[in-house]
């Protein structure tokens, strides 16, 4: 019969340290803060962290306390919790893909930016085209593109305020030059008139793209991380791991600490030696590494 050091402290900072961080990658997956800072996500990301002291101070509490050779042992009858096998072996591969969503976030003051145009009502319009203010330029076709016309064009601009004309440099028209009349599509502000016409401003979207269109193959692929790593794991496995370990666990979680600090730069809109991303698609390899140090003691 085993014994082990254990106290409704640990079994309260344990399970604190797993959910908080499993709520971190949810909340970082669901976008809820869309642009730096990612305040919602450090906050849980944060509390994981120190519940994770508070588990290392609890489990070595408890060891001192069951070192005393006055106590009777008590004998671990916890039995394995199959969740806690789940959220280890899908969150390792989920953690990491938040890590590489995060990397790809876009800046503070570009989201910023895109929020205020979108209460200005910033989008793609077509307009109708006034005048030419100069003559098209004609490009022949080639390989890869047909033949096309830049034109200056003089636009009708439909703001709240009022209409307003406004020159357009080197507006694209395909197969044919543009006259009077014709539509031409520009995006706009129409409740800020001052917010420049623009040809092609569409908005970056690199976090919608990943989450989408890569998910054809993404998702797919994280899911058959996670049941391989279920199915090379049994619930005892994942039951020793709750046993406090200092080999094992103070250098798992010190390396997932250092991925929460690469973090930080991006996540809170900043740069270290000017960089941000590069250090958050570094902390990427930190759940696997983190893993794989246990396994390796483990085994």
């Amino acid at each position: 019969m085993s014994t082990s050091a254990r106290s409704a402290a640990t079994t309260f900072t344990g399970w604190g340290m797993v959910l908080s961080g499993a709520a971190a990658v949810v909340v970082a997956f669901w976008g809820v803060s869309p642009y730096p800072p990612l305040v919602p996500e450090l906050l849980l990301a944060g509390l994981s962290a120190l519940f994770a002291v508070g588990w290392v101070l609890a489990s070595y509490r408890a060891a001192a306390r069951d070192r005393d050779p006055l106590r009777k042992p008590r004998p671990d009858t916890r039995y394995p919790n199959p969740v806690l096998r789940y959220v280890l072996c899908f969150g390792v591969p989920l953690a990491t893909f938040a890590a590489f969503l995060t990397a790809f976030n876009v800046s503070g003051s570009y989201g910023r930016e895109t929020e205020r145009l979108e209460r200005a009502g910033y989008d793609e319009y077509s307009v109708a085209v006034v005048r030419l203010a100069g003559e098209p330029e004609f490009h022949e076709g080639g390989e890869d593109h047909d033949p096309y016309y830049l034109t200056d064009l003089a636009l009708r601009i439909p703001y709240e305020a009022g209409r307003r004309e406004v020159t357009l440099r080197g507006v694209y028209t395909r197969s044919k030059a543009p006259r009077p009349g014709t539509k031409v599509d520009v995006y706009f502000a129409p409740r800020d008139p001052n917010t420049p016409v623009t040809e092609d401003g569409r908005r970056s979207t690199v976090r919608l793209f990943l989450i989408a269109f890569l998910g054809i193959w993404i998702w797919p692929l994280l899911l058959g991380v996670g049941f391989s790593l279920k199915g090379m794991s049994d619930d005892d496995d994942v039951h020793d791991l709750r046993r406090f370990s200092p080999g094992v666990h103070l250098p798992a979680l010190a390396v997932l600490l250092t991925g929460l600090l690469l973090l930080l730069p991006k996540a809170l809109d900043f740069q270290v030696a000017g960089h941000d991303q590069l250090y958050a698609l570094i902390s990427c390899l930190t759940p696997a590494l983190a893993l794989t140090w246990v396994v390796i003691k483990k085994a």
